[in-house]
């Protein structure tokens, strides 16, 4: 992959195409990291050891923001090779990457004191979506075939062995290794799932999002862990890969728990509440093909907004000033997509469509 000098585009944040149809990335307004990798680990366990003053909780906050947006540059050259690959199996893929939000940074390093974030894989992360098992296996295989210069250096198939929770996709993480010396070493990862396995992850995230419960990190009320781990087993069942384990039973057996645990618990009318409480923000065209945008969620009113910038480094400037204000209430993603259109097949969760998750679910009730 060539990288572009100087400042090829307005926007400085994207493809720049040439005649002799190579790919150039502009690289005006691209974070670098600027504090060692040993500073960065120190400004983690100040964060997770939780005893330093105001001011140097503040200065954490701001060498961990730095490495985390440092990431985005080998994120979008990494996501440019995902793409070109998955759009050539699966033309309609859907392909969105994210930086980790802060918050959630912060949040693991309470809960793991003792993590070192240089050596969080996921700080970066691209997300492809495609229809069927098929091709996430196929898109895999030539993902895992390309040469690179930024190589895959570890991959985990969650749809072989599922997680505990129900979670299933394969996972891929790359270790930049191109010519911007700045970013060597700096680690991406690549999620590739099929439609049935997003809709599973989106209504967890949902749930996770707008009830407070944390499924996501197999806490919740077991009987609620149940429920998604028992839905996991039937979407595996109708795409022909293996149970999540401890819910192996026949599909009529999970059918009939599934029954007894919706009567329960209510999760579908629960996602459908959610679904209809947000306002979904409908002013931006569908055509618009600026890349780059901040999603806000306030969760207290069940409200969306989405803003969108020319350039990443806008992008960061506004999520940082919505970070540094603290509100549990509010929850905010910077994300890009091929077009602004396409975020709600990207990021469901932030709008509450779960309409995927419930339709499945109701289609394996019915089915008794």
């Amino acid at each position: 992959m060539l990288v572009a000098r100087s400042a090829t585009l307005a926007n400085g944040a994207g493809r720049v195409g040439r005649a002799d149809g190579c790919t150039l990335i502009s690289m005006t307004n691209w974070a670098v990291p600027e504090h060692s990798r040993t500073q960065v680990r120190r400004a983690g366990g100040v964060i997770g050891r939780g005893e330093s003053d105001a001011a140097e909780i503040e200065e954490a906050r701001a060498k961990l923001s730095n490495y985390r947006s440092a990431h985005g540059y080998p994120l979008l050259s990494v996501a440019m090779h995902v793409r070109d690959k998955a759009i050539a199996i699966a033309p309609d893929a859907v392909v969105a990457r994210r930086l980790k939000r802060l918050p959630t940074i912060l949040d693991k390093l309470t809960r793991q004191p003792h993590m070192n974030v240089t050596t969080m894989q996921d700080l970066g992360g691209c997300r492809v979506i495609v229809a069927g098992v098929g091709e996430v296996y196929a898109i895999v295989e030539a993902l895992q075939s390309a040469r690179p210069r930024t190589k895959i250096i570890r991959s985990k198939d969650y749809i072989a062995e599922p997680q505990q929770t129900g979670y299933r996709g394969v996972h891929l993480v790359y270790e930049y290794g191109a010519i911007k010396m700045a970013y060597r070493g700096l680690k991406i990862e690549v999620q590739v799932r099929s439609e049935l396995q997003h809709a599973w992850a989106t209504a967890v995230e949902t749930m996770d999002l707008f009830s407070g419960s944390r499924l996501k990190y197999n806490e919740a009320e077991p009987a609620l862990l149940r429920y998604f781990a028992v839905v996991g087993s039937l979407m595996a069942a109708r795409e022909d890969t293996p149970p999540v384990v401890g819910a192996e039973g026949s599909v009529a057996e999970l059918r009939a728990e599934l029954i007894e645990l919706e009567r329960r618990h209510g999760v579908t009318h629960l996602l459908g509440g959610y679904s209809a409480v947000v306002t979904h923000l409908t002013a931006l065209p569908k055509s618009d093909r600026r890349k780059t945008m901040v999603l806000k969620l306030w969760r207290n009113i069940r409200q969306i907004g989405v803003s969108v910038f020319e350039t990443q480094a806008e992008a960061e400037g506004h999520l940082a000033l919505i970070e540094a204000v603290n509100d549990d209430n509010v929850d905010a993603v910077l994300i890009s997509v091929s077009r602004v259109g396409q975020i709600q097949s990207a990021y469901p969760n932030y709008f509450a469509n779960t309409d995927a998750f419930v339709v499945f679910v109701l289609e394996e009730i019915a089915a008794v």
